[in-house]
């Protein structure tokens, strides 16, 4: 478990409060926890971008063919 060191104020409004309080609630968890980890998600280093729409492509499980018959298609239906 990390030691935390550093103390850091931060200003709320009331609705903010209230929503940072039902989450902590829901899981469990204390705000300060429940911001310590929208700090990381918000600051992690991002997946290089190409990665990220491979895996988007993969994940739409669409059909696949050989290259030739895929641009035939798409040919086909960009030219009506």
């Amino acid at each position: 478990m990390c030691m935390y060191s550093e103390r850091t104020q931060v200003l709320l409004s009331p609705s903010q409060r209230r929503r940072l309080e039902r989450i902590a609630s829901e899981k469990g968890m204390s705000i300060g926890a429940v911001v310590r980890d929208a700090i990381d998600q918000y600051t992690a280093p991002r997946a290089r971008p190409a990665r990220d729409a491979m895996e988007a492509m993969f994940a739409l499980e669409a059909p696949t063919a050989d290259w030739e018959a895929m641009k035939a298609e798409i040919l086909r239906g960009a030219t009506g």
